[in-house]
């Protein structure tokens, strides 16, 4: 008689979901001893905090991570070797980036920081483009893994039991901790880029024809909803330093705005934004978008916005010299430059 009977079978298919059971639990309890992404903790066992993809780990380091001061902004900022600012101010700085640079993801990633340490110091790069987005986080419409932002420890499984990141993100981790990973380095992509005028004209389509100019308050609500989130993280956290800056986008993109007919927009939502910033006692405003010497030397950028570490670098230089502050005394004069800044450019 054969002996594949309904009791064996069953004992096979039990043993079979005892194995697997056992197998899944292993590479839950890997994933978290790990936890390449700090879901659950800061890195365990001597690893480095390997930070590559912004989109999944910038949430637990925010939540997990050793930290007094935070760098925020889009991808402009990423380059910035985080030592830089601890050397300049007394810090300890890590990185809350969102490519986008939306106000309103930022500062849902400042809430989350406030939550879980004390900052010293808040340097937040204000990109003209994120002033007149809508106040509204964009997190889920864009696609990011939800199971890491949210409080909700049901739905883990996507991380827990996720065989890129039991097979390659742990790997990784582990080989860039043995290499002497740089974690000031941070989301850094600068490397393999051609920073040139060559390269930045390369990547700027001129519009044949100018557009009809915008009307300056045309997106007046978006504006003011964005204002309300920063002022709200300012007032609520007032032995706070916070340093708010606009980068220096190059002539590039000056030529771009104004054929897109977006350039009295862009100047009446950031005199809006620096005159409601610069009324709180915690705050601090630096320009840099008529910085002549680097926005018309093309060879600092790879495209209309994106520039070189090195700018990064003096960005911070320039902050920590407390050259191109603006104040409510200057403010006016700084607005007249950036009228000559448009001609000019």
């Amino acid at each position: 008689m054969g002996t594949n009977t309904p009791k064996t079978r069953a004992g096979f298919l039990g043993a079979l979901g005892i194995t697997a059971g056992v197998l899944l639990a292993a590479a839950a309890l890997l994933v978290y001893a790990a936890d390449p992404y700090f879901h659950y903790h800061a890195p365990w066992f001597g690893l480095s905090a390997v930070q590559t993809e912004k989109e999944y780990q910038v949430p637990g380091a925010l939540r997990h991570l050793d930290y007094d001061a935070v760098i925020v902004g889009s991808s402009v900022v990423e380059n910035n070797d985080n030592a830089w600012y601890d050397e300049a101010f007394g810090v300890h700085t890590i990185k809350a980036v969102r490519s986008y640079g939306c106000i309103a993801d930022l500062t849902w990633y400042l809430n989350l920081a406030f939550s879980s340490q004390h900052l010293k110091r808040v340097f937040f790069n204000l990109d003209a483009a994120a002033m007149i987005l809508p106040p509204e986080t964009t997190f889920e419409s864009t696609g990011c893994p939800m199971y890491l932002y949210d409080d909700n420890p049901w739905n883990d499984a996507a991380y827990l039991l996720n065989s890129s990141v039991l097979f390659e993100k742990i790997p990784y981790m582990i080989a860039q901790t043995l290499s002497g990973y740089n974690g000031n380095l941070s989301y850094n992509w600068a490397e393999g880029k051609n920073f040139s005028e060559a390269g930045a004209l390369s990547q700027y389509q001129r519009k044949r024809e100018p557009a009809a100019m915008e009307a300056a308050d045309a997106y007046a609500d978006n504006v003011q909803g964005n204002i309300d989130l920063l002022l709200e993280q300012v007032k609520k956290h007032p032995d706070t330093q916070f340093t708010f800056f606009l980068p220096p986008y190059s002539a590039l993109w000056w030529d771009s705005t104004e054929r897109s007919g977006l350039t009295e927009v862009y100047l009446w939502s950031e005199q809006q934004v620096m005159e409601a910033l610069l009324s709180c006692d915690n705050v601090e405003v630096y320009d840099f978008q008529n910085w002549d010497e680097v926005v018309t030397d093309l060879d600092s950028y790879m495209d209309p916005i994106h520039f070189s570490p090195d700018i990064n670098h003096r960005i911070c230089d320039e902050i920590a010299a407390g050259r191109h502050l603006v104040t409510q005394d200057n403010l006016a004069a700084v607005l007249r430059t950036r009228e000559r800044c448009r001609q000019t450019y």
